[in-house]
């Protein structure tokens, strides 16, 4: 269109390929302007990004659409994946590529991988000096419904918990912004992790920079790195066996909240000298 304009006035030319002179004349305004990046689309690529490298640069867009709605119950369609990771230069490698073994707080293609400062050693000498969290699903009707919680170390006192029908970064990002209202933090605070996705992003970087925690990580695949964690989800769905059968959300949701408030105030503890754990905290 526009190399005929030296020859034809615009109006002709609209007329004839059957466009408005006002949306043409907009094109003429954003043309070369580059389109700027939802918030959505920032986020989906982090998760895109990580997901393709933690399956060594080997699922194309359908596997890591699947996989972003199996694992994180991400709303994305294969259409949007496709368009995203064309954005990042990113598509399914005919072979393996050989990954380096990460060892300290490095930024990889995988996300961020921080030490394991923790190693197992759950004890405390005073508050807010280690802290745990973790995230677990259920399965309700042919939902899923996915509960983060934070647990502080020295009277296994869940701080602050997080109910979503997403795995998401905003997900552990609330429950830890609410855990630090809860309780005040202690200069050297170390917050232990799994390697989950939400956890190796930059979000939740900036989130324990910003607020000077020390970061740590279980190895890969080892759960009894953060056994206390486990445990405390274990303990939920051994002793409501409910939630195996449960078809409600909000049904669902009513059990994750007075479990919380049972196991805090009533469920005494032999680690804890037989009390519970915010009887144990009012006694340190």
């Amino acid at each position: 269109m526009d190399s005929l304009k030296s020859k034809y006035a615009v109006s002709k030319i609209c007329t004839f390929l059957e466009v408005s002179r006002s949306g043409y004349y907009n094109y003429l305004k954003n043309k070369g302007k580059k389109k700027k990046e939802s918030k959505q689309d920032k986020e989906l690529k982090e998760y895109i990004d990580i997901t393709y490298h933690l399956h060594q640069k080997n699922f194309g867009y359908r596997k890591i659409c699947k996989e972003l709605t199996r694992q994180y119950n991400l709303p994305v369609s294969e259409k949007v994946t496709r368009r995203l990771m064309r954005e990042l230069g990113l598509k399914s490698q005919a072979r393996k590529e050989k990954t380096k073994s990460v060892n300290g707080n490095k930024v990889t293609a995988a996300g961020h991988i921080y030490k394991n400062l923790l190693k197992r050693d759950f004890t405390t000498t005073k508050v807010s000096e280690k802290w745990v969290t973790d995230v677990t699903e259920i399965t309700v009707g042919n939902q899923k419904l996915y509960l983060s919680a934070l647990m502080e170390l020295h009277d296994n006192v869940i701080l602050e918990y997080q109910i979503s029908n997403v795995h998401d970064v905003k997900l552990v990002e609330d429950t830890l912004v609410s855990s630090l209202k809860t309780r005040k933090r202690q200069k050297g605070l170390i917050l232990h992790t799994d390697q989950g996705m939400p956890y190796r992003s930059n979000k939740w970087k900036e989130l324990t920079d910003e607020n000077k925690i020390i970061p740590s990580m279980s190895r890969k695949a080892n759960a009894l790195d953060n056994a206390c964690i486990e445990s405390f989800f274990s303990f939920l769905k051994v002793e409501r066996k409910e939630l195996k059968t449960v078809k409600v959300i909000e049904r669902a949701k009513d059990i994750f909240h007075k479990y919380i408030h049972y196991y805090n105030h009533e469920r005494i503890q032999g680690v804890l000298d037989y009390k519970t754990p915010l009887q144990y905290a009012v006694a340190c």
